[in-house]
């Protein structure tokens, strides 16, 4: 027998349901954007206790649906549960407290998130061109993204066929795989890595065109210029898209151009691109300034997720995931795009395009990778603790002459290395910014304490450096009185 909680606690849990099932499909669409829910949540809970801007979530904020969530402090099963399960049927609540495990670490998080090109006039199960496994760690907070080119030649368990990855989920649609497409993908990429695959998203380029937009777009550093004049349109045309180098603020259909373009490049290069624009909507909704438009939007963006989205991850996983994330916002984040560097680019005996995996050579990579991810709690990269193995490269992006030279000297002085010093790409930076190409998130965020800028402010994340250093600090007008 439950007893009633007071109103204020369930006023208290009808928003924190609220803003969770925003965040935990939102946020779950572009991975890190899963920090929405927990930004969005804190405040909403300062600001609109009794707010009607999530009137549309009336029905799932009722007493009706708090009465049927799990009591706070519920853990969700792991896809592996017998560990669980044993433990919740165990002895006699009597225990001594010293007896119980509570330093147990919890599992790594493996989530597949997938991108489909479906058009109004194709009835066939799509295939999966964006294929990124998202690992989070919820003891530390590290996070992982891992990309699967489309062209990689794999087993699929189950079928016994060995194809294209991006075939794996339309496969299991027209096969009746046991749990559809969705289930032999995850199998599949499960298989490849040798790791269990909890959960997936997929989502359609167009959701993801109308979600960008609803965030107030992103902002990335687009390394080189990209001119694809064989741009797919919708309606089996092609076009001309061009954007040029230099730190952009994409809209959505920018955006998703720039993420599915690949004649400037490679599916390689696509790929990166792609984990560049998650961690740039990560940035966005954690802004604090952004939070009053997104809160305004958030109708929207749930009409717009229902629409667009298919996902397994249970509302209350998502909301705990959403604060996980949040709580370990300063963790690393790993990046790994299996390209040709893993495997030998040839033909199949169809005659198929595709990159046979070199099973030594992926094996040395997600071994790094995930060792990365599973670091127990109080390891650090070796840069965090000592600065001076950071490479950093500052560029003027003002009018003022000298000022990348004195910026250089300041780091200097307090124990920072200056790879090389020079000019941007132009001289109107009135905000300075600080691109990290790969450190971990909290040395990026030092570096910037050292200039007297927030964190938050002035990040973003670069794909590839120019030459070998790890941040490049864009120097604006806000930090001429710090260095004069």
């Amino acid at each position: 027998m439950h007893s009633t909680p007071p109103p204020d606690r369930q006023r208290s849990d009808s928003q924190r349901l609220a803003i969770g099932v925003t965040a935990a499909y939102a946020a779950v669409v572009l991975t890190l954007a899963l920090l929405f829910g927990g930004r969005l949540h804190d405040w909403a809970q300062q600001r609109i206790v009794q707010s009607s801007i999530l009137a549309e979530l009336a029905e799932l904020t009722s007493p009706a649906a708090i009465a049927e969530l799990p009591p706070a402090g519920a853990q969700s099963q792991p896809v592996q549960g017998d560990q669980t399960e044993t433990a919740a049927a165990g002895g006699p609540s009597n225990q001594p407290v010293a007896e119980q495990p509570a330093a147990e670490l919890e599992p790594v998080v493996n989530i597949l998130l997938l991108g489909t090109d479906e058009r109004p006039d194709e009835y066939s199960p799509p295939r999966t061109d964006t294929i990124i496994l998202l690992s989070f760690n919820p003891n530390t907070g590290a996070i992982g993204m891992l990309s699967l080119p489309r062209d990689l030649w794999v087993p699929l368990p189950g079928i016994n066929v060995t194809t294209k990855i991006n075939t794996a989920f339309m496969l299991g649609e027209l096969r009746n795989y046991p749990g559809g497409g969705a289930q032999l993908i995850k199998d599949t990429v499960s298989s490849f890595v040798g790791r269990p695959v909890d959960y997936y998203v997929r989502v359609n380029f167009d959701g993801f065109r109308e979600i960008i937009d609803l965030i107030g777009g992103v902002t990335v550093e687009v390394p080189y210029t990209i001119h694809d004049e064989e741009y797919p349109t919708p309606d089996y045309g092609v076009e001309t898209f061009h954007l040029d180098a230099g730190i952009r603020h994409l809209d959505g259909e920018t955006a998703l151009k720039y993420a599915r373009t690949r004649h400037g490049d490679s599916d390689y290069g696509r790929a990166r691109r792609q984990q560049d624009i998650i961690r740039a909507v990560a940035k966005q909704v954690t802004n604090a300034g952004a939070l009053p438009q997104l809160l305004s939007r958030a109708p929207q963006l749930l009409m717009t997720m229902q629409n667009s989205i298919q996902t397994d991850i249970p509302i209350q996983l998502g909301i705990e995931l959403a604060q996980r994330l949040q709580e370990g916002a300063n963790g690393d984040v790993q990046q790994l795009v299996l390209d040709n560097r893993y495997g030998e680019e040839t033909f199949s005996s169809e005659g198929a395009w595709i990159l046979l995996p070199d099973r030594a050579r992926v094996r040395t990579a997600l071994t790094a990778f995930f060792a990365a991810v599973d670091a127990p709690p109080g390891a650090q990269k070796i840069a965090l603790a000592d600065p001076s193995a950071v490479r950093i490269e500052i560029l003027n992006g003002t009018s003022q002459p000298g000022a990348a030279a004195r910026t250089a000297q300041l780091l200097q002085q307090r124990g920072w290395q200056v790879a090389s010093i020079g000019d941007a790409d132009r001289s109107d930076y009135v905000q300075t910014v600080v691109i990290n190409y790969g450190v971990a998130d909290s040395v990026a965020a030092m570096v910037s304490s050292q200039l007297n800028l927030e964190a938050e402010q002035a990040q973003i994340n670069g794909l590839a450096a120019s030459g070998p250093i790890d941040i490049r600090i864009v120097i604006g007008r806000d930090v001429l009185a710090l260095i004069q």
